[in-house]
């Protein structure tokens, strides 16, 4: 009878303990539930996407993937770790990118302790009416695809071009390094982005804006678009960068020499400075050389010296100027015996290389009459079609008697 009155309450406890599931072991995974069970995933706002939902009796890992009615799957959430409660998924249809086809599917849900102990459940899900146009990037075109982005004018810059077959929510145009940083290309020239056509970047690694490019190297040239619906798209190509840096060049302590401040008609004016590359990239010049005479009649364009992007030049300018644009008289940063001859694109081009120093000698004739006989005279050091690195440097009054 003792035996008895102690037994029953013990197979009692046991009994409660299997129906609540609250002793060792029990369900690990329950409560699936899919809502809506039946989606269109097509971007218009109406069931697109449902929820999956699932409740974890304790931290596990979870695998979520669906079946077709052939067999074949597809993982939507593979080895993920999840802490216990209740937990929910978002599904659109699309997976890797890519948007499932109308028809029923199994979703099947596995979820694995720390023990290595596995519970499986099963619901179904249908999609119906789905997009289907999966987004796609077309064209991908990267010229050139080896570029020096140094501000020399010389192939400083890229174009990335491609066609998008249908509007996207989100584009994503970079470099990507070997280390796996990225470097953003600025939006697109020619159409707002994700929109539905041909779309152009221009890259200049950051240098136009005074940014230090990528370091030298091969990167990939990466396009990602994703539409409304989810599908995604990515595209690749190759780009080498080569010689890249910002120019930094000056005219040291910031001086200049004139041979006289006092002149008569037809003297000749002469100016003496000392211009050194301080960067880590050679930089480009063009002539006439040092030592150059002008007449004030004259200016670099009638000398057959025409401006070119991104060349640095020594200028001379005065009061007065008539000229129509700054600094009419320019000269090469020294000698071609003193620069580096370069082969560019069949041409050859003159540079001053880091750390290298060189004089710069310019002479004019005062043959014209200026409208002051006291006008200023100075330098300058120009960046052409960039910038005027140094203005006005060493402005002197000349006396010109006439």
């Amino acid at each position: 009878m003792i035996i008895k009155r102690y037994l029953f309450p013990i197979l009692l406890l046991i009994s409660v303990c299997f129906a609540a599931s609250a002793c060792s072991g029990g369900d690990l995974l329950y409560d699936i539930e899919i809502r809506p069970n039946v989606i269109s995933p097509n971007a218009d706002g109406t069931d697109d996407v449902s929820e999956l939902s699932y409740t974890l009796s304790r931290e596990a890992y979870i695998d979520i993937y669906l079946l077709d009615e052939a067999g074949n799957r597809y993982d939507y959430r593979v080895d993920k770790l999840r802490s216990k409660g209740v937990r929910t998924a978002y599904f659109s249809g699309v997976i890797d990118g890519n948007l499932l086809a109308d028809g029923v599917y199994t979703v099947v849900f596995e979820a694995t302790d720390n023990k290595g102990r596995t519970d499986r459940e099963e619901a179904q899900i249908e999609l119906i009416d789905g997009d289907t146009a999966q987004i796609e990037i077309q064209g991908l075109s990267i010229y050139p695809t080896e570029f020096t982005p140094n501000r020399d004018g010389i192939n400083d810059r890229i174009t990335i071009s491609y066609s998008l077959n249908k509007e996207a929510e989100v584009v994503d145009v970079y470099l990507l390094g070997e280390d796996g940083t990225k470097y953003p290309v600025p939006e697109d020239e020619i159409r707002e982005m994700g929109s539905v056509g041909a779309h152009q970047h221009d890259y200049d690694g950051g240098v136009d804006l005074g940014a230090q490019p990528p370091d030298d190297g091969t990167y990939t040239v990466v396009v990602e678009a994703q539409d409304a619906v989810g599908t995604k798209d990515r595209a690749e190509g190759q780009v080498t960068i080569s010689g890249g840096g910002i120019p930094m060049v000056e005219i040291v302590n910031a001086a200049a020499v004139f041979s006289s401040e006092i002149f008569a008609v037809g003297d000749t004016l002469t100016f003496t400075c000392t211009v050194k590359n301080i960067g880590t990239v050679p930089v480009r010049t063009t002539g006439p050389e040092s030592g150059t005479t002008y007449s004030m009649l004259e200016n670099f364009n009638s000398l057959e010296q025409y401006e070119e992007a991104g060349v640095f030049r020594v200028g001379l300018d005065y009061e007065g100027n008539s000229a129509g644009r700054q600094y009419p008289f320019r000269w090469q940063l020294g000698t071609e015996e003193e620069l580096t001859p370069v082969e560019v694109n069949g041409e050859t081009e003159w540079y001053l290389m880091p750390d290298q120093t060189v004089t710069v000698v310019g002479h004019l004739i005062l043959d014209v009459e200026p409208v002051t006989t006291e006008p200023y005279f100075w330098i300058g050091l120009i960046q052409e079609q960039v910038e005027i690195v140094q203005d006005k440097v060493e402005a002197t009054k000349i006396s010109i008697g006439f």
